[in-house]
């Protein structure tokens, strides 16, 4: 049992709907654990002062999780963290370590795919788009990526969040309000609507309607920039494949768009420490993957392999150097890790595959 609240300010609220939730006898609000990063991190926090860094952990133990297809769910995790340690040397490590323990139990056909949502930031501040419109883009990869059509989707919901400047504000009156202090521009508009807002202000005051004002007509992107992001994305999206064919494309695409292959740089210096590590190693390169987790900030990456029902994923993990101050650290701590799903990994155990045909009934399986 952990505190509700260490997933939630983890996970952002993308874990709330399918965590087991309840009020203990002393009233407060806990929940079974759902994965273990955050109870990893809790632990480091406890132990600051005194645990020196890079911290390097182990875990495993069950997690519990509810699936709209399955119900309850109850599985095992195993997987590491590293506290403290900076990238790219640290990435490599931890991706050559996930994709080594596969070899102990002779994965069949194991395919490493690497992505990076630092790159992703940087492309996009490279466009000149705001934080608040880099996220909204970044989690909306996936979607782009299952259909390419979803772009003119993705274009209407950023204008309707706010995220994009209407027509009429992309002239004068929206850099007039950009060049002032947010005073200057209170105390102009108060002196414009004081009248015509008398009496009409219900329970907020003029001040609070007009520095809302304020804040909308800055809050937005220019539109055009955003289309333009939202395009990239949606031709991005699609291109993966192996390293020496990937890079190139995704080279060529950024020229395209005005973008500096350098943002590059920061996964291909993971990639050359994976290298050292594990040289004959083949990732392919997926710069769409975002693994759906508000929190990742670098380097991303998943191990798939065949199943007897299609494409596994037997482990995925990368780089969240903001968790432990979202978490209560005092400052930001590079940090990042992976973590195996025990079940997955055991059924494809050649002695295990002819076994689960013959237990696949047996409800106590899981």
């Amino acid at each position: 049992l952990e505190p509700t609240e260490l997933f939630l300010r983890k996970s952002g609220g993308e874990l709330a709907t399918r965590m087991y939730t309840f009020t203990d006898p002393g009233g407060n609000k806990v929940s079974l654990r759902p994965e273990f990063t955050a109870s990893a991190i809790r632990y480091y926090l406890e132990r600051a002062d005194t645990e020196p860094l890079p911290l390097r952990l182990q875990y495993c133990g069950p997690i519990f999780r509810h699936d709209e297809a399955q119900g309850y769910r109850q599985f095992h995790q195993t997987g590491a963290e590293i506290i403290g340690a900076a990238a790219p040397e640290s990435d490599g490590e931890v991706l050559a370590l996930a994709w080594e323990g596969l070899a102990l139990v002779k994965t069949p056909s194991p395919t490493c795919v690497v992505g990076h949502v630092g790159v992703l930031h940087l492309m996009l501040e490279a466009i000149g788009l705001s934080h608040r419109a880099q996220a909204f883009l970044i989690a909306s990869l996936p979607r782009l990526k299952q259909d390419p059509e979803e772009s003119r989707r993705v274009q209407e919901q950023a204008y309707s969040l706010g995220l994009m400047k209407s027509a009429e504000n992309v002239g004068g009156s929206r850099l007039l309000v950009d060049d002032m202090e947010e005073k200057e521009a209170l105390d102009l508009l108060q002196d414009l609507f004081h009248d015509p807002l008398s009496g009409l202000l219900g329970s907020r005051s003029m001040d609070e309607i007009l520095t809302r004002f304020i804040q909308k007509l800055r809050g937005g992107d220019d539109p055009q920039r955003v289309e333009r992001a939202i395009s990239l994305f949606s031709r991005l999206a699609s291109m993966s494949g192996e390293e020496q064919q990937a890079l190139p494309q995704i080279r060529s695409l950024l020229q395209e768009y005005g973008i500096s292959p350098t943002v590059l740089n920061p996964l291909e210096k993971v990639l050359a420490s994976f290298h050292r590590r594990c040289p004959s190693a083949s990732p392919t390169i997926d710069v769409g993957l975002v693994r759906g987790i508000a929190y990742y900030t670098g380097m991303v990456f998943e191990i798939l392999a065949p199943g007897p029902q299609g494409t596994l994923t037997l482990c995925g993990g990368g780089r969240y150097d903001g968790l432990v101050k979202a978490l209560g650290g005092e400052k930001d701590v590079p940090t990042l890790g992976f973590a195996y799903t025990l079940e997955t990994l055991l059924d494809l155990l050649p002695e295990k595959l002819e076994e689960r045909h013959l237990t696949s009934s047996n409800p106590q399986r899981r």
